[in-house]
């Protein structure tokens, strides 16, 4: 492993430069491209004025080709499931826009054309009686689902698809669904994959239970500072309320009934001046821009609702200045604090005694030992965090150029050829929960990386098929989904990781404990020092942070480059799945760029899948993958001496072939 070599202060100081360096140069660009960005769009809008303009930007939109789409698709296996499947698509598209739209780009913007003639029958496809001449059975449904998978989906229609097919398993009928959508379409209309299902599920027996993902919860969301930042627009808002209720002649009439002060036109001035920002922040979300006579008018009509004018400025100076005026208001200031001083400052301070001497301090709020106990303890705690975050800032420059350019130097391609763009899919068998926790326990692993170390076992299989040459590394992606955003709208935004899966370790060959030993190190190494590129990861996913910031040509070449080098997208689904009818699923996130292959983790039940989707070039080898894992968990089961559960006679499930796929 290459690294920015140093002592500690030479590298804190390094970080510290690219941050003062990168900070601005990025504030800069987002100003920039945020201004390119509207008007290219409101060019759109011009020249196109029937379309639909998709005004958010991506890094999935921006990787988008034309021979490699973001399609995201969902298996589904289970019982009853294609009754319904039409009506509940007929319900469904006519509540949503853009399901009866299609997708195109103009000028590098993508938009939606509605469709003249919507049919859902163009995107509901029935399987046939046979495939190949044969019935589809256990034996055969991998091959038809990837051949169903390696057709692009029709650029007339709307970019989704539901495929039913009706299968045979030992002579009775099953039903399997397979959901394919483009990215853009799922995340501008809020739906999730299994939306395009009827299926039925209840949140209330949802079980909430944390999982123990690696890839997830890398620090702790900050609590204090939100805390802290409600707590303070509660008080300002209150101090606010009591200001405008004493000073705004709207409220009160009768301030300007007599001749005021510069204090008090000073006053109305601030309230003029803020309810003015207030409403150009309304307006310039309502518009999109704002013109400077829109604003003069703001101003104008905001100063004549409380007679706010040059004429009542220069009487509040005159007043204010007039000697037998300054006179009174020094005599009045005077008396005032001649009465605080004497009178009210010892019962001030005998009531901030008795706060200090009561537990319950929240019995006298006006205290200023109540402000302190309720705004010291979180402020020490928000500059923790504040620290916290700032380090996580100040480190990130140099912590990405090191992870995601000089480690691993080493090319490790999973494929060689160039991609076709169409993608084939294969899953394993189901490995039972129970087996890969008790190789957890005895070995001090999570789950997750013992079924890491079954794909890195795998990987090697598939790298001995197909005539490639065994790196020592194979650099991948990982990203953490919960099963209720398969299912349920989920908004929760997670981050990516990159992590080096070995192939080859230093000691022994083809060992599978060293193998996970290596895999727990790497784990460990990527959550300590990559909590930055979470974060930036997870902005983006949420409010586009990234792509906001840098232009989408450079991004564009950037991200080809580094999908060059972490050449396989890894997804880990976890969680409890109370959904009605479902017995198996399996999610593929779309590999897009230069990434080769994209392999999801998928916990359903008591039961882990392997799901695999490459480009349709790597087949049949894809299914080697697949048809390996189950076998490499038990071999590492049977290595660490950990007893197998007890055999049960397998269901006539078609997610659990009995005969390898493609072979």
């Amino acid at each position: 492993m290459l690294g920015l070599a140093g002592s500690p202060m030479v590298n804190l100081g390094l970080s510290f430069a690219l941050t003062t360096l990168f900070v601005p140069l990025l504030l800069i660009a987002y100003i920039v491209m945020t201004w390119m960005r509207r008007c290219r769009i409101r060019f759109v809008k011009w020249k196109y004025p029937d379309y639909i303009v998709v005004e958010e930007n991506s890094i999935r939109s921006i990787l988008d080709q034309g021979r490699n789409h973001g399609i995201c698709t969902l298996l589904v296996q289970g019982r009853s499931l294609v009754k319904g499947v039409r009506n509940h698509l007929a319900h469904l598209t006519s509540t949503r826009k853009l399901l009866k739209s299609a997708l195109f780009t103009r000028w590098g913007v993508y938009v939606w054309k509605e469709l003249d003639y919507f049919s859902v029958d163009d995107h509901l496809a029935n399987s046939p009686c046979s495939y190949r001449g044969r019935p589809i059975t256990e034996n055969n449904i991998q091959d038809y689902i990837s051949d169903v998978t390696s057709k692009f989906l029709p650029k007339r229609l709307s970019p989704w698809q539901v495929h039913v097919v009706n299968c045979f398993i030992r002579g009775e009928e099953s039903q399997i669904c397979l959901v394919r959508a483009h990215h853009l379409l799922l995340r501008q209309e809020h739906l999730t994959l299994a939306d395009f299902l009827p299926l039925k599920h209840s949140t209330d027996n949802w079980t909430c239970q944390e999982s123990d993902s690696p890839f997830t919860n890398l620090y702790t969301q900050p609590s204090a500072l939100p805390r802290l930042r409600q707590m303070l627009i509660e008080s300002f808002s209150n101090y606010w309320n009591d200001f405008l209720y004493n000073n705004d002649p709207t409220e009160r009439p009768e301030i300007l009934k007599k001749r005021i002060g510069i204090v008090q036109c000073v006053k109305i001035g601030a309230i003029v001046l803020v309810c003015t920002l207030k409403e150009l922040t309304r307006q310039y979300r309502k518009s999109e821009g704002l013109k400077f006579l829109e604003l003069w008018s703001i101003v104008r009509r905001e100063s004549s609702k409380r007679n706010f004018n040059v004429r009542l400025i220069r009487n509040s100076i005159t007043k204010s200045f007039n000697p037998l005026d300054f006179f009174y208001t020094c005599v009045a200031l005077s008396w005032y604090v001649v009465i605080t001083s004497f009178l009210k400052t010892p019962l001030l301070l005998a009531r901030e005694l008795r706060a200090l001497q009561s537990r319950h301090r929240h019995y006298y709020p006006d205290t200023l030992i109540y402000t302190l106990s309720c705004y010291l303890p979180l402020v020490l705690q928000a500059i923790r965090e504040t620290v916290s975050i700032s380090w996580i800032v100040v480190t990130a420059p140099k912590i990405i150029i090191e992870e995601l350019f000089l480690k691993h130097p080493q090319s490790n391609r999973l494929q060689t050829i160039s991609p076709c763009g169409r993608k084939v899919v294969a899953w394993s068998e189901k490995v039972d929960v129970e087996l890969v926790r008790k190789i957890a326990y005895v070995t001090g692993a999570t789950e997750t990386e013992v079924l890491l170390a079954a794909t890195v076992d795998a990987l090697k299989e598939y790298f001995r098929h197909s005539a490639i040459s065994v790196p020592e590394d194979v650099l991948a992606t990982v990203k953490y989904v919960s099963q209720r955003a398969v299912f349920l709208r989920n908004h929760e935004a997670r981050g990516i990781l990159c992590l080096a899966l070995p192939t080859r370790t230093p000691l022994f060959h083809d060992d599978l404990i060293e193998i996970l030993q290596v895999i727990q190190q790497n784990v460990h190494d990527a959550r300590s020092r990559q909590r930055a590129i979470y974060a930036i990861t997870a902005a983006e996913t949420s409010c586009g942070l990234i792509s906001s910031c840098i232009p989408s040509v450079v991004l564009k070449l950037l991200l080809n480059q580094l999908s060059k080098r972490y050449s396989l997208c890894l997804t880990h689904v976890d969680g409890d799945l109370p959904v009605e009818g479902v017995d198996g699923a399996v999610y593929w996130r779309p590999p897009q760029g230069n990434c080769n292959m994209s392999m999801t983790l998928h916990r359903h039940g008591n039961g882990v899948r392997l799901g695999v989707m490459g480009d349709a070039l790597i087949g049949p080898q894809h299914f080697i993958v697949t048809r390996t894992f189950p076998n490499s968990v038990k071999n590492l089961a049977v290595v660490l001496g950990v007893p197998r559960a007890p055999s049960r006679s397998p269901s006539p499930n078609p997610l659990n072939p009995t005969t390898s796929p493609g072979y």
